[in-house]
């Protein structure tokens, strides 16, 4: 892991025990999956837009696009290896994709998870591995 998404991964890992809130972006009182990541970027230096015109259940063309017109390039995921910290996995619930965490290494995440509260660290086992519905990676993050 390079010193950027050192950085990345250490600010996510700041904001484990942040109330979940729909729509969050403060670090400390209340984030949401979204804000969490938003946050993070904003950290090391990367601006990103951040619209909040969803609801409880975002639309997940429109996190595939944010996520695309802020130079993520997608990846397949064909195995859990495929998978390096600072890559953003989104994720399918209901059919469609309406959930982000951050990955901190092959086999774990940051998130902020509604069902829980807060933002957690959690595995990525199997029944995460199902949901992936797309793996993005940042390239300027791997350039060092």
């Amino acid at each position: 892991m390079n010193e950027t998404s050192r950085v990345l991964v250490d600010t996510a890992r700041t904001c484990l025990g942040t109330p979940f809130y729909h729509q969050g972006r403060v670090a400390g009182i209340g984030l949401d999956c979204i804000g969490l990541v938003i946050h993070a970027m904003k950290q090391i230096g990367i601006t990103v837009s951040d619209e909040r015109d969803y609801g409880r259940e975002p639309q997940g063309d429109k996190l595939h696009a944010a996520l695309i017109n802020h130079g993520f390039t997608k990846h397949e995921l064909e195995s859990e290896d495929d998978i390096v910290a600072g890559d953003v996995l989104l994720f399918r619930f209901n059919g469609e994709p309406q959930h982000v965490g951050l990955a901190v290494s092959s086999t774990a995440m940051v998130h902020s998870y509604a069902p829980i509260g807060r933002v957690v660290e959690t595995g990525l086992g199997e029944t995460w591995l199902r949901r992936v519905a797309g793996v993005y990676r940042l390239p300027k993050l791997h350039q060092e």
